[in-house]
């Protein structure tokens, strides 16, 4: 029991010597401790109040830092942001592989022939007197399938008879009138009157025409002659009397519906 009073009576002293060393620092003023209520407190803190062994101590060191946390869950992806700027243009990139063969085109019909192909055949003073049948030829090399042949005559031409009278000169094409679109000729009529015993006019006469549909290739071109459709008199033709005659061939590209009947 000596003891524990000896305990008390330090307790004692210290409390009272810490009050007034408060009191100095505080400028003689009375330290106002914090109040408590009692009922906030647990037994054992309640205890060491009641009995003053409560006294504060300084403040303890810093704790070190926790272990980092795990990573969190994945939040949802935001909004989509607005377009930037336009880059620049980038630099050309390399040729790509050479693509597969396609499948061949159909040929044209207005394609231009690589160059001019064209002839002519003259004759001096042909002064052909027959009244039917082939004049003259002239063969031709047709290089395209898809191509047209432009034909013209050029020379003296005369029909004569006491009556009226008719002959047709015509072209033909491998000994065929031309089908595409039509044929190709020219008509000569003469009638004689008031007692003429007939007229004996040589003039110099053109036939031209355009012919497709020919096959690719040799092409005989040729001028020919014979009576008139629906003519009773025949009359005596003659050809290219006392003059140059001539026949011109020119292959040609026509356009795409162009042949018309």
């Amino acid at each position: 029991m000596a003891t524990i009073g000896r305990t008390h009576f330090l307790l004692g002293f210290l409390w009272l010597w810490s009050a007034a060393v408060l009191a100095q620092d505080t400028g003689g003023q009375p330290q106002v401790w914090p109040s408590y209520r009692v009922d906030d407190l647990d037994p054992e803190k309640q205890q060491c109040l009641e009995t003053g062994c409560c006294v504060r101590g300084p403040p303890g060191m810093p704790g070190t830092n926790g272990i980092p946390g795990g990573n969190g869950v994945p939040g949802s992806p935001g909004i989509s942001g607005k377009d930037g700027l336009k880059g620049d243009r980038g630099k050309p990139g390399r040729p790509g592989k050479p693509g597969t063969k396609g499948l061949k085109g159909e040929p044209g019909s207005s394609a231009a022939l690589r160059a001019p192909n064209i002839k002519q055949c003259a004759w001096r003073k042909l002064s052909d007197d027959r009244d039917s049948g082939k004049i003259k030829e002239c063969p031709f090399n047709k290089r395209a399938s898809n191509s047209s042949l432009r034909v013209l005559w050029n020379g003296a031409l005369r029909v004569t008879c006491p009556t009226g009278c008719c002959k047709r000169w015509y072209f033909t094409f491998n000994g065929m009138e031309c089908s595409g679109p039509l044929p190709i000729e020219g008509l000569v009529y003469t009638r004689a009157g008031n007692g003429m015993n007939g007229l004996n006019i040589h003039r110099v006469s053109t036939i031209e025409g355009i012919c497709s549909g020919l096959p690719q290739g040799r092409v005989n071109v040729e001028l020919s002659v014979r009576n008139c459709d629906g003519i009773s008199h025949s009359g005596n033709a003659y050809t290219g009397w006392n003059s140059v005659s001539r026949i011109i061939i020119e292959e040609i590209m026509m356009p795409e519906d162009s042949n018309s009947r």
